[in-house]
C-alpha cells in the first residue's frame, strides 16, 4: 500500500488502525476524517510528510501514535494539535534536535506519558523535551553524542519511571541521571564505548531506593559494576552480551544483599557455571545461554533452592554429572536446547519438582534405546503415578523417528519394562 485510502462515513466499531509495514509516504488532510480511533500504528513506512489537518477529526481521540521507522526530518505541526496524545514513537526518523520544535513539544506536553525517539545520526539532546512534565517512559535509541547535558531530564525528574538509552556513542552513564528520583526500570544497552569505567556511581544517586530492573547489556563490561552494591531494591539484572569470562566471589558479592530474583548472563563468554552464583540464594530465574559451558558438575548451582527456571541453551554442554542439580527443590523448567547432549541427563532425578525439560535441537539428537532409557521410564512413571507429577520432555530421538516422551511411553514402557 502506497497511500492511505480515504475513509467513507460509516459506523466505525474499531479503536485501532494498523497500517504498519507498507510504503505510505504521506498522510493527507482527509485520510482519517470519518473514523474514530484512539490508536494509529504507522511503523515501518516511508512517511516524510504529515499534512496540516490530517488528524483534525481525531484531535481529541488519539492517545497512541506509532511512527517508528519512517522518514520524518522534523516534528510535524499536526502532532501539536492532538490534545490527548499520551504515547508517541518517533524512533528511526532522522529528526535532529532542531527538528523538535519548542512550540509543538509544549503543545504535546500536557498529556505525554511515553516518548520514544532517536536515530543513528542524532547529534544533540533535544532540550524541548523538558515540556513533557507528565512523562513516565522515555527511550533514546541511537545517537552520536558522547554525553548528555546535565539538564537532560529536567521537567520530568519526579515522574519518570522507565528509562531506556540504547545504541549510542555515550562514554558513560549520563551524570544527569542523578536528578531523577522515581526510575524503577533502567535499560542502558548497546552503548559499547562505555566500559567498566563508564558506570559512574554518582549517576545512580537518585535511583538507589527505586530501581527494580537494571539492564547493562553489551556495554563493554568485564566485571559486575560496583554500583550494584547500592541498589537496595534491585530484583532483575541483565549483564548479557558483556565479555565477563570469569565471575568471581567478589563480583557476585556486590548483588548478594539485594532482592535479586532474575539474573541474565547470556552470551558473556563463560566457559563454566560460576560457583559464586551459589551466594544468590533468592534467585528464581537464571539465564546462562549462549556461553561456552561444556560440562555441568556436581558442585554447580548449589544452594539455589528458590530457582524455578534455568536456561542453558546454546552452550557446548556434552556432559552432565549424575550428581548435579541437587538441592534445586523449586526448579520447574530446565532448558538445554541446542547443546551437544546425546542423552537425557539422569541428573533430572535430583529435581523433585521438574515439570518441563527442553532438549530440542541438540546436535546430534538424543540417542533413544531401551537399555538407555529404562531409568527414565521408571522415573517418569513414579513421578506421575505415585507423586501425581507430570514431566514434559521436548526433543527428538536420534535412533528412531519419534520424540523422546512418546518413545518412552510407547516403546520403553511396553517392550523394555512394565512401568509399574
Amino acid at each position: 500500500m502506497t497511500q492511505i485510502p480515504n475513509s467513507t462515513p460509516v459506523t466505525w466499531p474499531y479503536k485501532i488502525i494498523d497500517l504498519r509495514n507498507n510504503m505510505i509516504s504521506k498522510i493527507q488532510q482527509f485520510n482519517f476524517q470519518n473514523v474514530n480511533v484512539s490508536e494509529i500504528l504507522l511503523q515501518g513506512n516511508i512517511i516524510s510528510t504529515i499534512e496540516d489537518g490530517s488528524f483534525l477529526n481525531l484531535k481529541n481521540d488519539i492517545r497512541r501514535l506509532d511512527l517508528n521507522n519512517n522518514s520524518l526530518t522534523f516534528l510535524p505541526a499536526e502532532l501539536g494539535r492532538l490534545n490527548q496524545l499520551e504515547f508517541l514513537d518517533l524512533r528511526g526518523n532522522h529528526i535532529n534536535s532542531a527538528g523538535f520544535s519548542e512550540q509543538i513539544m509544549r503543545q504535546m506536553g500536557d498529556y505525554m506519558e511515553t516518548f520514544y525517539f532517536g536515530h543513528e545520526q542524532l547529534d544533540h539532546w533535544p532540550i524541548s523535551i523538558r515540556h513533557f512534565q507528565q512523562l513516565r517512559k522515555l527511550e533514546l535509541n541511537g545517537g552520536t553524542m558522547s554525553e548528555l547535558p546535565i539538564s537532560a531530564f529536567d521537567g520530568f525528574e519526579w515522574t519518570l519511571q522507565e528509562l531506556s538509552i540504547r545504541n549510542t556513542k555515550l562514554i558513560s552513564v549520563p551524570i544527569a541521571l542523578q536528578y531523577v528520583h522515581s526510575v524503577e526500570v533502567f535499560h542502558f544497552d548497546d552503548n559499547i564505548i562505555v566500559g567498566d569505567a563508564g558506570i559512574l556511581a554518582p549517576a545512580f544517586a537518585g535511583m538507589v531506593n527505586t530501581t527494580r530492573i537494571l539492564s547493562l547489556e553489551n556495554d563493554g563490561l568485564t566485571d559486575f559494576p560496583d554500583i550494584l552494591l547500592t541498589l537496595r531494591e534491585l530484583q532483575n539484572l541483565s549483564l548479557a552480551r558483556n565479555r565477563l569470562e570469569f565471575v568471581s566471589d567478589a563480583s557476585v558479592q556486590k548483588i548478594a544483599s539485594t532482592k535479586l530474583t532474575i539474573l541474565n548472563l547470556e552470551n558473556c563468554d563463560l566457559d563454566r557455571i560460576p560457583g559464586a552464583l551459589s551466594q544468590l540464594t533468592s534467585l528464581r530465574d537464571l539465564d546462562l545461554s549462549y556461553n561456552r559451558i561444556y560440562t555441568i558438575e556436581r558442585n554447580d548451582l548449589l544452594q539455589l533452592n528458590q530457582l524455578v527456571h534455568l536456561i542453558l541453551n546454546n552452550n557446548e554442554v556434552s556432559y552432565i554429572s549424575n550428581s548435579s542439580f541437587q538441592g534445586l527443590t523449586a526448579l520447574r523448567k530446565l532448558e538445554l536446547k541446542n547443546t551437544k547432549l546425546t542423552f537425557v541427563p539422569e541428573a533430572i532425578r535430583n529435581i523433585p519438582g521438574l515439570e518441563e525439560l527442553d532438549l530440542t535441537n541438540t546436535t546430534p539428537t538424543i540417542e533413544c534405546t531401551c537399555e538407555g532409557m529404562i531409568w527414565l521410564a521408571e522415573h517418569l512413571y513414579r513421578m506421575n503415578r505415585i507423586h501425581g507429577w507430570n514431566v514434559t520432555i521436548f526433543g527428538e530421538c536420534e535412533t528412531i523417528a519419534d520424540n523422546i516422551l512418546d518413545y518412552v511411553w510407547n516403546r520403553v514402557c511396553h517392550y523394555c519394562t512394565t512401568c509399574a
